[in-house]
């Protein structure tokens, strides 16, 4: 089973497609013009990266079209479907560079207001009726740091922080041991996606990475890595018929993986087995946690991703499930791209891939577009995959707008 372990699993199996699409809501048509946004490139060598005007024009549709989804009471998206999660990782988005929403916007202030309007008494900010407490501390956290004073000053960062820690799995010898779960659990249900996440955000609001509470999920990210040098799980070495050394890539959690590896199912359709999504996840937790681009670790995982490159499905998901998590996927890669600090790939053939370029492509022949109020043009996406809620377009919109703000900030 190949989960990409997007963390809105609980609710994105009720969220279907949205109902109904105004017929103005039409695909971009630029795919026949990226060649004029690409140079050409050599027999074995990457393309050449994506032009900064092209990357930035579509940036501006998406902020137009994400900025229109703002409600009244401050929420970006219609619905109460993880309303603080999408909301937040959507303030996240507007407000990174390029094109950075200005502090004086009127919609950050609604959604900051929204977003503050979730905190709790035990320092969490979240939905309590949705049971996604450490998914929407770890954006809001997140999106806080992004923040002016004034707006910043309305969420207690410490108290956040300490909420995340407070969700570690302590317990000597657990498998879980320095992982981070949904939060509503208790201990034992630990999993990649969330620590990630809060990983990210604690590392964005200032805990260093020698932390000793930083440094306890490095133990946790092994767990997760079918890498028998680091991981001495039995799945470990199954994944992919390796004689054993592993794979290098990342699975949803530890528990979960021995769990659905001690059931017998010889056909493998049952069993955790590593995906791109965790891949990305377990990479950029690493580099946040200071191990290096070629700590065998790092290289291992990294190998995986060249091993099963591309843009056009979630990579590892399997037949039948390849768009599943794809949104969430881009974004996830874009980060982990923009930690290393290389714009270039190096596949198994000995060609070398230009991930901006490859993403830009797929998201570019992605977006659909739609006229605006104002009579602007927006840009939108939507997988038609729901499934881990990507069939609501200002989650997917607000992940291909990182996606493209990474892109962009990465070309000169």
């Amino acid at each position: 089973m190949n989960l990409p372990g997007v963390g809105f699993q609980r609710i994105a199996n009720q969220v279907g497609t949205v109902a109904a699409r105004p017929a103005a809501w039409i695909p971009l048509l630029l795919v026949m013009c990226l060649a004029t946004a690409f140079g050409a490139a050599s027999a074995g060598e990457a393309p050449a990266p994506p032009s900064r005007a092209a990357v930035e024009q579509l940036i501006g549709k998406a902020q137009a079209w994400l900025l229109a989804q703002s409600q009244p009471e401050g929420a970006i998206g219609s619905g109460k479907t993880f309303a603080v999660g999408i909301t937040a990782f959507a303030v996240i988005a507007l407000r990174q560079q390029p094109q950075r929403l200005p502090d004086e916007h009127p919609a950050l202030g609604k959604s900051v207001a929204f977003l503050a309007g979730f905190r709790q008494p035990d320092g969490g900010v979240y939905d309590r009726s949705e049971g996604l407490a450490v998914y929407g501390t770890s954006l809001a956290l997140q999106a806080a740091t992004l923040l002016p004073d004034g707006h910043r000053a309305r969420f207690d960062q410490p108290a956040m922080q300490r909420y995340l820690f407070g969700q570690q799995n302590t317990e000597p010898g657990n498998l879980g041991q320095g992982g981070i779960g949904y939060g509503d659990q208790g201990k034992g249900f630990e999993d990649l996606s969330n620590t990630g996440y809060a990983l990210q955000a604690l590392r964005a609001s200032g805990v260093p990475a020698s932390d000793p509470r930083m440094q306890a999920a490095v133990a946790f990210l092994e767990r997760c890595q079918d890498l028998s040098a680091v991981n001495h799980q039995p799945w470990v070495g199954k994944t992919s018929g390796d004689n054993g050394a592993g794979s290098g890539g990342g699975v949803y959690g530890p528990q979960e993986a021995a769990r659905s590896w001690s059931k017998g199912d010889e056909t493998q359709a049952g069993r955790w087995t590593p995906s791109g999504t965790m891949t990305y996840e377990l990479i950029s937790s690493y580099l946040l946690l200071d191990l290096k681009p070629d700590d065998q670790r790092v290289k291992a995982a990294r190998q995986w991703l060249a091993r099963n490159y591309g843009f056009d499905a979630n990579p590892g998901m399997g037949t039948g499930k390849e768009r599943q998590g794809l949104f969430h996927s881009y974004a996830l890669a874009s980060t982990t791209y923009d930690l290393l600090a290389s714009a270039t790939v190096d596949l198994p053939d000995g060609r070398q891939a230009d991930w901006r370029s490859d993403l830009f492509q797929a998201l570019s022949k992605r977006a659909q577009s739609v006229t605006l109020a104002d009579g602007s043009t927006g840009a939108f996406w939507i997988n038609d995959a729901p499934r881990w809620a990507e069939g609501m377009p200002a989650l997917c919109t607000a992940y291909a707008l990182r996606s493209l703000k990474a892109v962009a900030r990465s070309l000169p």
